[in-house]
């Protein structure tokens, strides 16, 4: 069906939306269930703005979570990489098992923001950097020496007790294997995180594309309403059906036009 189609059938209805909601959030509900009434049509395209609505709301969720584990992922990779001759067996295990953990955090969510948006989020990328960081690690001992082994999706598991045995035989070595690591990922984590990355620039786009369909939801139920309660006048300048079709006309071409690129 066509916008005409559904300016005509809208216009001709006599069905009126509930004026009697409690909230604003009943009313937006009575209003959308009113639609079916109105248009079926109309109430379609709601619902298309509405999945698209909720679907980046989901990425842009997503997106925050790896976001926020990024940042910690930085801070521990900061206190990994000052690790030195000086600092004790104890220290090193705390600094690594905190490394490691917010490693794997910051893995799982690129993971389920890669899964939910794919490559238009960009966490792709970010899993790649982060095996190269684990692959290029070459100082000697290794990491799997140091009881640091890659998983098969993509996060850490630290042995404990080969972490204590390399510290009993090489200490020193060992804080400047882990310092070398957590200085490399750091510089990972500082350059997803900066304002120019593609990480800000993704949350920035689905911020932007989620009030854009907010507003277009709006105006399709605005419309809706005036359509409904209308009545026609001899100024159809100031007609309330003739604003009505406008602004609903406005709503379904943006809403028709196809979701908003990234």
């Amino acid at each position: 069906m066509d916008l005409q189609s559904i300016l005509s059938t809208s216009s001709r209805s006599d069905s009126l939306l509930s004026q009697t909601s409690t909230s604003k959030s009943s009313q937006g509900q009575q209003t959308a269930d009113s639609l079916v009434n109105i248009s079926p049509a109309l109430a379609k395209a709601r619902e298309r703005v509405v999945a698209q609505e909720q679907s980046t709301a989901t990425s842009l969720s997503m997106l925050g979570k790896h976001k926020a584990a990024l940042a910690s992922l930085g801070s521990t990779a900061g206190a990994l990489g000052k690790l030195n001759a000086n600092s004790t067996p104890a220290s090193v295990q705390a600094s690594l098992e905190a490394f490691v953990a917010d490693y794997n955090a910051a893995v799982t969510t690129a993971r389920q923001s890669f899964t939910q948006g794919g490559s238009n989020l960009g966490t792709s990328t970010l899993l790649g950097d982060l095996r190269r960081v684990l692959a290029q690690r070459t100082a000697s001992p290794s990491l799997n020496s140091l009881g640091l082994t890659a998983q098969a999706d993509g996060t850490l598991k630290l042995d404990a007790t080969a972490l204590k045995t390399a510290l009993a035989k090489t200490g020193n070595n060992v804080a400047g294997a882990l310092s070398q690591l957590g200085t490399a990922t750091g510089k990972l984590a500082e350059a997803g995180l900066g304002s120019s990355s593609r990480l800000s620039s993704t949350l920035t786009s689905l911020a932007s594309r989620l009030t854009a369909l907010k507003k277009q939801e709006d105006a399709l139920l605005s419309a809706a309403t005036k359509l409904a309660n209308g009545k026609q006048t001899n100024n159809t300048s100031t007609d309330p059906i003739s604003k009505a079709q406008q602004q609903l006309q406005q709503a379904y071409l943006g809403q028709s036009s196809g979701s908003t690129g990234l």
